[in-house]
């Protein structure tokens, strides 16, 4: 690559490197607070290729951590905001962007071609099509979250599923009730808040959301792409952050039965 625009990153991985990242062909799904983050760190570390995803519009309230957004863009789709961002970042950025969530029945023509997908969504139905969509297509896939719990802690996760290792399924990191109730129709759903006492106003409320942990959250996760697109070093399969404690960890893989997605989608794409 010309220019001295990356020059301080050759000491790290050097000019090889530098240029596996500008080949990169990178989806991100979900631009809120950890995608928008997420989207201009990876166009400050020199990734070109781009395949955005998002349905929402920008609201006050994401104003707090919404990378890129002001004011003036209440009402604007989060999607416009990303690309605006990128392109102001990286003017040659090859970017195909559509305004819509993710739906497994009908993904975006090309989605199924890029090198790296990375998950920054809300709920954990769309977390498991996007299991499921890389699985089959084997894609590699590094999801993001960000959480604070009622009992004060707040952080976040990383996990890197590729070549099968692993999966969020067999990690136990999908809540099974709610991909149970992504199924139920509305009079089943009302049955269910019923017998589990559930508020569904609770339900349909977003919970707190800070611009420095989602921050610390996606600089994790550009790090593991960074290592693992350019050979620095393995990536982990599993990285917490505690940002109560503070602390960063990592968890090792836990011993698997059989896992539909990761073992047999994977394996056979055509299942």
């Amino acid at each position: 690559m010309n220019g001295e625009r990356y020059v301080r990153h050759l000491g790290l991985f050097g000019a090889k490197g530098q240029e596996q990242i500008a080949t990169a062909r990178v989806a991100i799904i979900g631009l809120g607070g950890l995608g928008s983050h997420l989207a201009q760190q990876l166009a400050y570390l020199g990734v070109r290729e781009f395949q955005l995803l998002d349905g929402d519009m920008v609201e006050e309230t994401n104003l707090n951590r919404l990378i890129g957004a002001g004011p003036a863009d209440i009402g604007r789709a989060k999607i416009e905001i990303t690309e605006r961002e990128l392109h102001r970042i990286v003017p040659e950025a090859a970017i195909s962007a559509w305004p819509t969530h993710f739906d497994a029945a009908q993904p975006p023509l090309g989605l199924e071609e890029v090198d790296i997908l990375f998950g920054c969504v809300d709920e954990d139905p769309v977390r498991l099509s996007l299991v499921s969509f890389t699985s089959r297509n084997r894609i590699p896939y590094l999801d993001l979250a960000s959480d604070v719990t009622e009992e004060g802690e707040f952080g976040g996760r990383i996990v890197f599923a590729r070549d099968g290792e692993r999966c969020l399924s067999c990690l136990g990191e999908l809540d099974h009730h709610a991909l149970a109730r992504a199924q139920m129709s509305d009079s089943q759903r009302a049955a269910d808040d019923k017998i589990y006492g559930v508020d569904r106003a609770a339900l349909d409320s977003s919970g707190p959301s800070v611009v420095s942990v989602n921050g610390a959250v996606a600089s994790l996760a550009v790090t593991e792409f960074m290592v693992w697109v350019t050979g620095l070093r393995e990536p982990r399969g599993y990285i917490t952050y505690r940002g109560d404690l503070p602390s960063v960890g990592v968890r090792n893989d836990c011993e698997r039965g059989y896992c539909r997605y990761c073992m047999d989608l994977w394996g056979n794409p055509a299942t």
